[in-house]
């Protein structure tokens, strides 16, 4: 976004100096500067939110904290192999446990936070066939995967019509601002929300950001942005592409689904928290090109369509009502992994972007990475953001 002559403040207001200023009040940016201070308590961080915490996809995702489902497990084995796929996969799993060792501790009530599993729903036996041959190829590699019949999948997830899943038993479901709140209270950071970066300047020895609000310095720039990254630097629109998710939930129903679920035929996901609302998110695939947008808002074609679904395959759904319709702007890299590294020619700036739809299940591990790699250690190839640049 441009600037104007009248709008600029950076005349006005006093600089700031930070040795890390980070660029993002998502799962990301508050992730990283929970590393950040772990490893250097005394570090001087800042941290820059356009809007407030967790405004973005952070506080409008469906609260997974999954690894993804098992046709996300069949993609990563068709695009990486076995063991590449169980590498990323298990990426995820201790993303899940750091986020229970270093943040959710006993605070479980206080977030929302169940261990629950997820499940994966077929529906077809074609699609069934599949998940089986998945599951045992899971389970082989030591994850904990079992199958649910269907009869098993009314009883304990509330919907009808499908011929059986795939169930995880590391995912689970969190309230996401509850977590970003909580991360923040923690953090001995200055925070800077309603604050809009306009330009990142190399200077010789530091980082100016001009802001709407003011100027900072920092030695280190850290770009949390994952969807809107191209909007501050336009050479990530070769390789972060915009995806709005649209999510609705209901009025309370009585508790009736155990955990997270994947249907994966609609791009659809569904769960339902601990107070009876029941969310469900997905069918962007019915509109595909005008879901690839920036722009915030919900359409009645796809909101018409997680109505329908609601109200004809869940148990309890047929008389539900909306309480809320809401999206989401996430972030897809070409390869469905996230983008890790130094912008290129700029040691001192370095972004995390790309989460694909799985910023809960990856942004906090990926975050460690990220500052583990200030010290020199290696980002795994399939995050790093190299793999994109020419060689």
């Amino acid at each position: 976004m441009s600037i104007s002559k009248w709008l600029d403040q950076t005349q006005k207001n006093i600089s700031q100096h930070f040795d890390v200023l980070i660029v993002g009040g998502g799962i990301a940016g508050l992730s990283t500067a929970h590393w950040l201070l772990k490893k250097s308590p005394q570090m001087r961080v800042g941290l820059i939110e356009r809007h407030r915490l967790g405004f973005g996809a952070s506080g409008r995702n469906a609260g997974f904290v999954t690894c993804g489902s098992t046709e996300h497990f069949l993609k990563l084995e068709k695009d990486f192999g076995i063991q590449k796929a169980l590498e990323i996969w298990k990426f995820s799993e201790e993303n899940h446990r750091l986020l229970k060792e270093e943040i959710i501790q006993d605070h479980s009530s206080l977030l929302d936070y169940r261990q629950t599993g997820s499940c994966t729903v077929a529906p077809d036996d074609n699609q069934w066939t599949n998940y089986q041959a998945a599951g045992t190829r899971m389970r082989q590699a030591g994850l904990d995967v079992s199958s649910v019949t269907t009869q098993e999948m009314e009883r304990d997830y509330g919907v009808k019509g499908f011929v059986g899943g795939i169930h995880f038993a590391g995912d689970g479901y969190i309230d996401p601002i509850k977590l970003l709140n909580l991360m923040r209270s923690h953090l001995k950071i200055s925070v800077f929300e309603g604050t809009e970066v306009m330009r990142i300047q190399q200077e010789p020895d530091h980082e100016l950001v001009q802001t709407d609000r003011g100027l900072f310095r920092a030695e280190k720039v850290i770009l949390a942005l994952n969807a809107y990254l191209p909007l501050l630097d336009s050479q990530f629109a070769k390789w972060i592409a915009p995806g709005r998710g649209q999510i609705l939930m209901t009025e309370p129903l009585p508790a009736f689904v155990k955990g997270p679920c994947y249907l994966t035929k609609h791009l659809c996901y569904f769960r339902q928290l601990p107070t009876g609302h029941l969310l469900i998110g997905g069918f962007r695939n019915l509109d595909r090109q005008a879901e690839e947008t920036y722009t915030d808002q919900t359409t009645d074609l796809i909101q018409s369509a997680l109505l329908k679904f609601v109200r004809e395959h869940f148990t309890q759904g047929q008389h539900a009502k909306v309480a809320y319709q809401w999206s989401g702007i996430m972030g897809f890299s070409p390869d469905g992994q996230m983008l890790i590294g130094n912008l290129p020619n700029r040691p001192n700036v370095q972004v995390m972007a790309g989460c694909s739809g799985h910023g809960m299940g990856l942004s906090f591990h990926a975050a460690k990475i990220l500052v583990d790699s200030l010290s020199g250690a290696n980002i795994p190839a399939h995050l790093n953001l190299e793999r994109f640049l020419p060689n």
